[in-house]
């Protein structure tokens, strides 16, 4: 069995876009073993795009990231070594307890759904190529083209 890192609850199996993850019934953080985030990515099976999330604006993220880095080192639950806080990716102002020996990682609560979000947004944006971001710049330069980007109406 394996106990939350935050609570000490016992964690629940469940599935989740198709891949079994291990959810605390009290405070709904999430352990993910080696490589089960990547599968969700893979799946998709929901599109988190254009979801409502207060947390993702720059301001409130900058705010949680601080608190985040600040509040008490958390440990695997396979191994018991201390997790290492670091943000997933550059700008996802999302920070994650990542195992020293590549067990796997904790996020807490809504952290999984905000990383899906981080995640698909990354791979449209990847997607743009030069001739679509021309087409979006006509008529609004290079402003109008951040607002189409940003508000996902540029219908490409």
């Amino acid at each position: 069995m394996r106990n939350c890192p935050v609570d000490d609850f016992t964690l629940v199996q469940e599935t989740y876009e198709g891949v079994t993850i291990d959810r605390c019934p009290h405070c709904h953080g999430v352990w993910l073993d080696k490589g089960e985030l990547e599968a969700i990515q893979k799946n998709q099976a929901d599109d988190f795009r254009g979801v409502p999330d207060d947390a993702m604006d720059f301001v409130t993220g900058a705010m949680a990231m601080a608190k985040a880095e600040s509040e008490k080192t958390l440990s695997c639950v396979k191994c018991d070594d201390d997790l290492v806080k670091r943000e997933y990716s550059f700008t996802s102002q999302v920070m994650i307890d990542n195992c020293p020996n590549g067990h796997g990682m904790w996020l807490d609560k809504s952290e999984l759904s905000r990383l899906e979000k981080f995640y698909e947004e990354e791979q449209d944006f990847a997607n743009f190529d030069e001739a679509d971001i021309l087409k979006a710049m006509k008529g609004g330069g290079i402003k109008g083209f951040f607002e189409k980007l940003l508000s996902r109406s540029a219908g490409f």
